[in-house]
């Protein structure tokens, strides 16, 4: 990827994700090259890219509209989720380190808002990188990404609670206890999706 390219596609991608361009909204390749300060090639490619990505719809002689999300969206991939942490945490249960619960431990406490996003998918990703399976991790890592825009939906990113969801996963690892560990999981897990589908309706 061309570094202009990179440019507009990671600007664009940000922007999508945290809500700034809206879904539903409509945006062309000249107020884009504006925005960015490039030509029009290298826009046309990252748009392109960000239609492969499922976050942009091309409309014909109209531009691109940032794709809407939808019920179905969120149910699926938290479907999704449940399928591949479930087995992370599972796994993790009998490979993880102190060292791996120290940085678990540090995600749940004293966090600034505005970095809870970052945050909360690194919680994540270390249970799933500590399952031993570097396959798993990477498709998780994949559907956190794709997430992003639905997890801001969760008043729990904002506005953190005891971060209780946490440590009842946190505490099955730390004494090796895969069913707890799996049970806490799927309660912060469909708790998530409860607090998101009820915002985003």
């Amino acid at each position: 990827m061309s570094s202009k390219k990179n440019e507009v596609y990671v600007g664009l991608h940000r922007s999508i994700i945290s809500g700034e361009i809206k879904p539903a909204e409509i945006i062309n390749e000249g107020e884009i090259a504006q925005r960015f300060g490039v030509s029009r090639t290298p826009v046309r490619e990252a748009l392109l890219h960000l239609v492969a990505d499922g976050l942009l719809t091309a409309l014909p002689r109209a531009g691109y509209m940032v794709t809407p999300l939808t019920i179905q969206d969120v149910q699926e991939a938290f479907h999704l989720r449940e399928i591949l942490e479930l087995e992370a945490v599972r796994l993790a249960a009998a490979h993880i380190t102190e060292k791996d619960l120290e940085i678990l431990e540090k995600n749940k406490i004293g966090i600034p808002p505005e970095l809870n996003p970052p945050y909360n998918r690194q919680f994540h990703l270390v249970i799933a990188q500590a399952s031993g399976s570097r396959r798993l991790a990477r498709l998780l890592s994949q559907l956190l990404d794709e997430m992003e825009r639905i997890i801001i939906y969760d008043p729990f990113i904002s506005h953190p609670p005891n971060s209780d969801e946490h440590q009842k996963i946190i505490d099955a690892l730390r004494v090796g206890d895969a069913g707890t560990a799996q049970i806490a999981m799927l309660g912060h897990l469909r708790a998530v999706q409860t607090r998101v589908l009820e915002r985003f309706k």
